[in-house]
């Protein structure tokens, strides 16, 4: 807000001042401070000089962010009238353009967020503008030049030795993380000032715009093979979806519903935590837009709500919960019926993701298929038994004793309400060795759903005698044997802790001097479900008992 006279106390030079500091704090004090002083006409040119002077003065990065940051608050809060009167909104249109060339990767957020800023006081000319050499500079780095390795190492080593002088305390493994995402230089930038653009611009300009190359790049945006920039297209594409992206374009001849949710599901199943939940934030958005003309939500049913409902059970907390959250919202309460009325491509979604390299999915995708076995009416889930029966029966053999688990607890579910069927596809003992295997297994709740999947299936077969004395043989021979077996073992005396296989332990405990071994820490951490060294999962051979 203008006024004739300053009314604050807050000097308006170190304020200003502040906003280049180099500490984050001490620049988001004065960014603080800057968007609640009320400003003179006169205080509101001198401010206009000081963001040009910084904006054309590159001798370092701090001054260069002030000058951004103090000119969106100027935009933001300042009659937009009297920034043009005084020249300063033709000069920001100008020179934010050459911001996104700074080498800090701040200063191209910054400048992406004044960008948008200004489209939202100028509207749609500004936007039309400034949106060929936005397009120009994601696929500039979309499409690199593999062979030009050598002058992108150089530009990464300095993003390096930046890092580096602001936190001495780094480590090398943590350097070279950095190092393996900052060569992708300022493609993420890019694609954050394209979301700022859309952001900014109302729903009803956006539709006028011709879509159909920013749909393409965002979609290359999402398969890319550096997981910060799918996560980051992921984030674009949820803005743009809000501004009904799906709808069709002046220029297209159909809507991009169809093509929008099949690019949601290859986020809501990728192997990185991060981006299953940009993807998922972007599908709860989806349905939170009305289809185009012509659609319906079943049109979209058979491709999202499989992963959507596999997500409920995901290993990683916030994707679980939000997944969760989003299934309630979608379905209202209609969830069990409509996964029933789509179950073949659930059903062909869980069996595929039952053989994903992530053992976290494996995971997932096991409890997914408990739970149609466990809700569903049978009469439904008939003509899928055999197929429910092999995938699980492959991730019995799995590494991942999760997988194992899971896989287990689902089968037991499984074989005690289709019994005939499972001894009609050739396991007449209705897979009895496999679970005898998990209740011997090391870990305790491998045994422990063993149990219960044993007690399952004899409860739903009484009559089988056969059956029964099997499993109670087996239970008094191990019974019998406790009294032979070492006070202390250390499970040294499981054939499955040596080596690898189901049941082998993948985790070394250290104490005392081992415990502060200098080659126990500063060691990479991977984050959960990430491509950390993978747990192999199963096939037919590991499952198959010697």
């Amino acid at each position: 807000m203008v006024v004739t006279e300053p009314k604050d106390d807050v000097d308006l030079s170190t304020t200003l001042e502040m906003l280049c500091a180099p500490k984050k704090l001490d620049r988001e004090k004065g960014e603080e401070r800057l968007n609640t002083m009320s400003l003179s006409v006169d205080e509101v040119k001198l401010v206009s000089c000081w963001i040009e002077e910084k904006l054309e003065g590159l001798s370092n990065w701090e001054d260069v962010f002030g000058g951004i940051t103090a000119a969106i608050i100027l935009i933001r809060n300042v009659d937009y009238n009297l920034l043009v009167d005084i020249g300063l909104i033709n000069k920001l249109e100008n020179q934010v353009i050459e911001c996104h060339e700074n080498i800090e990767f701040r200063v191209r957020i910054a400048a992406g967020q004044l960008m948008g800023s200004l489209c939202l006081r100028t509207g749609l000319p500004l936007f039309l503008r400034y949106l060929p050499a936005v397009i120009q500079g994601i696929i500039t780095n979309l499409e690199r030049n593999t062979e030009a390795a050598v002058s992108e190492a150089e530009l990464s080593m300095k993003e390096l030795d930046m890092a580096k002088e602001r936190d001495v305390g780094l480590s090398r493994s943590s350097l070279s993380i950095f190092h393996d995402t900052a060569g992708w230089k300022n493609l993420e930038t890019w694609m954050k000032c394209l979301q700022e653009m859309v952001c900014n611009l109302p729903a009803d300009d956006f539709v006028k715009v011709d879509r159909t190359e920013i749909v393409e790049i965002i979609f290359t945006a999402v398969q890319h093979v550096n997981r910060f920039v799918r996560e980051t297209g992921y984030d674009v594409l949820c803005t743009m979806i809000s501004r009904n992206v799906c709808y069709k374009g002046p220029e297209s001849n159909e809507a991009n519903y169809i093509k929008v949710a099949s690019q949601l599901v290859q986020g809501l199943s990728d192997n990185w935590s991060q981006v299953r939940m940009a993807a998922s934030r972007a599908v709860r958005t989806f349905f939170e837009v009305n289809p185009p003309p012509g659609y319906s939500r079943d049109d979209v049913y058979p491709i999202l709500l499989p992963a959507m409902c596999l997500n409920r059970y995901y290993v990683a907390e916030g994707v679980r919960i939000y997944s969760q959250d989003t299934w309630c919202r979608v379905t209202q309460g209609e969830g069990r019926k409509l996964l029933g009325q789509f179950l073949s491509p659930a059903v062909d979604y869980y069996i595929k993701q039952s053989d994903a390299d992530n053992h976290a999915v494996r995971e997932a995708a096991c409890a997914s298929m408990a739970e149609i076995v466990m809700k569903l009416d049978p009469q439904l889930l008939l003509p899928f038994v055999d197929k429910l029966l092999n995938a699980l029966l492959v991730c019995f053999g799995d590494e991942s004793w999760p997988v194992r688990d899971a896989a287990c607890v689902a089968l037991g579910t499984l074989i005690s309400i289709f019994p005939n069927e499972t001894r009609a596809a050739g396991h007449n003992d209705l897979m009895a060795e496999y679970f005898l295997r998990n209740l011997g297994d090391s870990i305790p709740s491998v045994r422990h759903g063993a149990a219960a999947s044993i007690a399952q299936i004899l409860k739903s077969v009484n009559d089988d005698q056969t059956l029964t004395n099997l499993y109670i043989n087996y239970i008094s021979e191990k019974i019998d044997g406790l009294s032979k077996q070492p006070k202390e073992s250390h499970g040294a005396e499981s054939r499955r802790l040596s080596g690898k296989g189901p049941g082998a332990s993948h985790v070394t405990v250290h104490s005392g001097d081992a415990a502060h071994d200098s080659r126990h820490t500063n060691q990479v951490m991977y984050s959960c479900g990430s491509l950390a060294p993978k747990l192999q999962k199963g096939d037919m051979k590991t499952a198959v008992l010697c």
